[in-house]
């Protein structure tokens, strides 16, 4: 009798364990359920259905920054080696390798021109000519006030280089939830000190509530189990789409995307998928609006997903 109780006993604590973890991904997948579709006035992305999703090379586990190079090609750094990768979108290859630097923590880059710009955390700037001179490599260091700084991108139309911060801009828990977007001019080569627009946290939350979105929840594991919102937004990547001119900045560590204006306003945040992106530490676009985004390989592949800028309405 009392092992039956016993089994029973067992039995209904991890049949009660199980549900709230069905009940947990239930909600999970709910909320990302909920926007796989980020529509536009002219053209739309499907982020629940990639057009190409590839598997990456295991060198490439660390994939870092990613930038557009050609019409098949894409070029991207991984946050160990100083290394620039030309990977083939076609033939899913790497087709060619540039050593610029030695070991360090590469996470931004971005190409203009002839000009290779890469970014190290520590809010140093590389940069290298391409294909002459890659003997030569300049470098200067940023004065950010962020200690860790990870998106980089060119912005064709007012012709500047976009940094993001991705820790907060001082000490003090008036900036925990505040992130800074840089400019830099290419065609004086200086950085403004005063950030081009700063990302809050609580505004995005708001956006996010105000128009109906999901945002990452977690279990509050009280008396009546209740979901609340939590953010940290931590940029790791940042990129202008061609065709909106808007800005997107993707946040690793929860899985999210905020889509700006070139005043900062906001236009957009999208949950991502974390079966699809299990940790985006890269995007880019391609010239005709398609867009890239890389995955870090953790305890698995790393990947590259495109999913292709749609023309006219949603069917």
């Amino acid at each position: 009798m009392q092992k039956q109780f016993y089994f029973s006993f067992v039995l209904a604590i991890l049949s009660f364990i199980t549900v709230k973890s069905i009940q947990k991904v239930g909600v999970e997948r709910y909320h990302i359920i909920q926007s796989p579709v980020f529509q536009k006035e002219n053209g739309w992305f499907n982020l629940s259905e990639p057009e190409q999703m590839a598997s990456l090379p295991f060198e490439l586990r660390e994939i870092s920054g990613l930038t557009d190079f050609s019409r098949s090609e894409v070029a991207c750094v991984q946050d160990e080696d100083g290394i620039i990768y030309f990977y083939n979108l076609l033939d899913n290859t790497i087709n060619n390798r540039i050593q610029f630097s030695g070991a360090g923590d590469y996470e931004g880059l971005t190409f203009v021109d002839s000009t290779f710009y890469i970014l190290r955390s520590d809010a140093t700037l590389f940069s290298i000519k391409f294909p002459a001179d890659l003997a030569i490599v300049d470098s200067v260091k940023l004065m950010l006030p962020a200690w860790d700084n990870e998106g980089l991108c060119y912005d064709k139309k007012d012709e500047r280089l976009l940094i993001a911060s991705k820790s907060r801009l001082a000490k003090g828990p008036a900036f925990k939830d505040i992130r800074g977007i840089y400019e830099m001019s290419l065609e004086t080569g200086e950085l403004n000190n005063s950030p081009l627009f700063e990302i809050r946290v609580s505004e995005l939350i708001a956006f996010a509530l105000e128009n109906n979105l999901p945002l990452p929840q977690k279990e509050t594991h009280n008396l009546n189990d209740t979901v609340s919102y939590y953010l940290k937004f931590m940029p790791s990547s940042i990129s202008v789409h061609p065709k909106t001119d808007e800005i997107y900045v993707i946040s690793a560590v929860d899985h999210s995307m905020a889509i700006f204006d070139k005043t900062g306003k906001i236009v957009n945040f999208v949950c991502l998928d974390p079966l699809l992106f299990n940790k985006p530490e890269g995007i880019t676009f391609l010239d005709n609006g398609d867009m890239i985004i890389t995955n870090e390989g953790q305890m698995g592949s790393p990947t590259l997903l495109r999913f292709n800028w749609k023309i006219g309405g949603k069917s």
